[in-house]
């Protein structure tokens, strides 16, 4: 796990009681909010999310669910792949 996935997690667990903070994590990780999400939902998959707790992982896997395959202008959502 390199330091910056390590530092994602981390940002990721504060941030999820907040909703994220997609501003920062570009800011942050030079990431768009799809491949922050992206990234993110395959670290909350490896043995390096045991540092999150269990009900933060799964606020965390709905947060990229909504970014990810929600619409936000009304339209009819399209699962991307």
């Amino acid at each position: 796990m390199s330091p910056v996935e390590i530092g994602i997690l981390e940002f990721a667990g504060v941030w999820a009681p907040y909703g994220g903070n997609d501003a920062e994590a570009f800011v942050q990780f030079g990431l768009t909010s799809e491949e922050f999400h992206r990234r993110l939902i395959r670290l909350l998959g490896s043995p390096a999310a045991r540092m999150l707790t269990n009900s933060t992982v799964a606020t965390l896997r709905r947060q990229c669910y909504k970014r990810l395959y929600l619409p936000t202008d009304g339209s009819r959502a399209r699962i991307r792949g």
